[in-house]
């Protein structure tokens, strides 16, 4: 969860992993109204990351489908397995890889999901996005491999 956040530039701090038992009500009490008290400091979600609010929805449902599709399913897959077979839990064996990987399927779902609304050149795209022309241009070529889009951008 912390590496998507990292991703989408969402503070870290907006979400939290406590482990309360049953017979412990005060405590539950407790972290809920603290955690509450917490994202209320933060604002809308957005805001005090300095996110455009259209661009963290793009950023959001590109997000979604990386992690609806088989290649980001099958990486967390072979990290899970390989984190039971050397008994390494609570954190990944390798999450550069991880990260990379993630990083480049939501771009390239970024951009198709751009492509989508409004065609455009890799620079407008860059621009729009607010990502590294290179990367879009990667995208595009990602996508044209996979026909998805045609030569001038447009969604086949």
């Amino acid at each position: 969860m912390k590496i998507l956040l990292e991703q989408l530039d969402i503070n870290q701090e907006r979400v939290a992993l406590e482990w309360v038992s049953a017979a412990e009500a005060p405590l539950f009490v407790k972290k809920i109204t603290s955690f509450t008290d917490r994202i209320r400091s933060l604002g809308r979600l957005g805001e005090e990351e300095g996110i455009d609010h259209e661009r963290l929805l793009r950023k959001i449902a590109a997000a979604k489908v990386t992690l609806e599709g088989i290649k980001m399913r099958s990486a967390f897959a072979r990290q899970a397995k390989q984190v039971k077979e050397t008994n390494s839990y609570g954190e990944f064996p390798n999450p550069e890889k991880l990260r990379t990987s993630l990083a480049g399927e939501i771009t390239l779902q970024e951009v198709f999901l751009s492509l989508r609304e409004e065609k455009g050149t890799a620079v407008e795209l860059a621009a729009r996005l607010n990502i590294p022309e290179e990367q879009v241009c990667k995208a595009i070529e990602t996508l044209q491999k996979k026909k998805k889009v045609d030569a001038d951008g447009s969604i086949i």
